[in-house]
């Protein structure tokens, strides 16, 4: 996140639960509303299910179970992403995501602590603490544990 001094990075983030996730800027989203849901008996803990997209089967990953160990409350919003090394995937997450203006000074990576391995810097912005997700990290993971 490389920005010349005074100037204002755009990048989006979403929600789970209390914490916010800054997307990637190479990652493309998509919103998904009203999607069916379609359980995956025997799935990994992490696996809500699938969705039918435009003739496509997606997987849906409870980021509320990766990120808080405990599955959605309540219907959660669906954002498909596209990373640019892995196939597309659903993530729950509560709300829509949402634009941000990082100023040059609000730029500054830190190290968070217990954290997931694919969250490996927070930035602090408007009083607010954004994990800065690697999703790739997070998809190179969840392709290891399908079988468990």
């Amino acid at each position: 996140m490389q920005t010349s001094s005074g100037s204002v990075a755009s990048r989006f983030y979403y929600r789970i639960g209390i914490h916010f996730i800054l997307l990637e800027a190479e990652i493309r989203t998509e919103v998904l509303s009203e999607q069916v849901t379609y359980p995956l008996p025997f799935s990994p803990a992490w696996c809500a299910g699938l969705i039918s997209l435009r003739g496509e089967l997606y997987p849906i990953v409870d980021m509320h179970q990766v990120l808080q160990g405990q599955s959605f409350a309540t219907t959660p919003q669906l954002l498909l992403i596209q990373h640019p090394r892995f196939p597309p995937i659903a993530l729950t997450c509560d709300g829509y995501p949402r634009q941000l203006k990082l100023p040059a000074q609000d730029l500054d990576l830190q190290v968070g602590e217990n954290l997931p391995g694919w969250i490996p810097h927070v930035l602090h912005h408007d009083s607010n603490t954004l994990l800065v997700a690697d999703h790739g990290r997070l998809l190179r993971h969840l392709q290891r544990t399908q079988g468990s």
